[in-house]
């Protein structure tokens, strides 16, 4: 799904013009991001045009947009109505008033999607850990086949482990069901690893849309404007600064290791404060 934004303003956000481009992983950071998600699920209206696929869409139309537009919130508060997986996902199949000629391999077809077995129908959701919390969220919005899905914060309290994994799912929804992603959040890292294109926020308005590796990487301008910077960035961009250093940026630690052993490590005394450099690039490594 392709969504254009044309002048949208509600509360403190202020003639936003931007788009969502179709089939594609895009971040959005910055203040004012998790009601711009609101916006674009037609939770809340505001004023200016809001146009997917080219067909513009209110409130007045809301069930429907919400069938092709699904918001994952940050928390899980107001998200689970029933006792079961089972439960729950029925309610929801009911509220979105699905026609489905076989309901119950529509809801086992949802979880291993997502990567849970049909046996987690049965299970208590009161029982299920964050990270399958998660999933479920994910595998209740597959129910009615969107073709955006919006998360706000996704990645909040998942360890290293479970991140890859989500990570890879949002890849295979996009990739293998063509379901464009939006992923909201100010953690620099995330974004910089997992989205295509990236837009900014800046008191309120957009400051800047563009390709997400070109944004970060122009260091100074991050800087001047306040966004935090991957922690691969900014030692790229510090190495990058000594004589002779010849290193790319890179999304994949592994590439950048790859890179600094061909283009570092076979020349000697390349970096003059060589061993402030590795130190800081250890830490980075050893947070991966």
């Amino acid at each position: 799904m392709e969504i254009k934004v044309q002048k949208l303003s509600y509360k403190d956000l202020k003639d936003l013009t931007f788009t969502i481009e179709n089939k594609q992983i895009t971040g959005i950071t910055g203040s004012g991001k998790s009601s711009l998600l609101k916006l674009l699920n037609g939770i809340v209206q505001g004023k200016g045009i809001i146009k997917y696929n080219n067909e513009r869409k209110t409130l007045k139309n809301k069930r429907g947009l919400i069938k092709k537009v699904s918001l994952i919130k940050t928390t899980f508060e107001n998200t689970f109505f029933c006792n079961t997986v089972e439960e729950h996902l029925i309610y929801f199949m009911q509220y979105y008033k699905l026609n489905i000629k076989d309901p119950q391999k529509k809801l086992e077809d949802s979880l291993k999607i997502v990567g849970l077995s049909p046996k987690y129908l049965s299970r208590n959701i009161s029982t299920l850990s964050t990270s399958e919390k998660k999933l479920l969220q994910i595998a209740t919005a597959l129910l009615s086949n969107p073709e955006l899905i919006l998360l706000d914060d996704p990645f909040i309290n998942l360890d290293n482990k479970n991140e890859k994994k989500l990570a890879r799912l949002l890849d295979q929804l996009n990739d293998r069901f063509n379901i464009s992603i939006v992923i909201a959040t100010n953690d620099s890292e995330i974004l910089y690893q997992y989205t295509k294109k990236l837009i900014l926020l800046e008191n309120n308005t957009i400051l800047l849309e563009g390709n997400t590796k070109e944004v970060y990487e122009n260091v100074k301008f991050m800087r001047e404007h306040n966004f935090e910077i991957p922690d691969i960035v900014m030692f790229t961009s510090i190495a990058k600064q000594e004589k002779n250093v010849k290193i790319d940026f890179h999304r994949d630690i592994r590439d950048l290791i790859k890179d600094i052993y061909k283009h570092v490590l076979k020349q000697k005394s390349v970096f003059h404060n060589h061993s402030i450099y590795f130190t800081i690039f250890i830490i980075i490594f050893s947070k991966k």
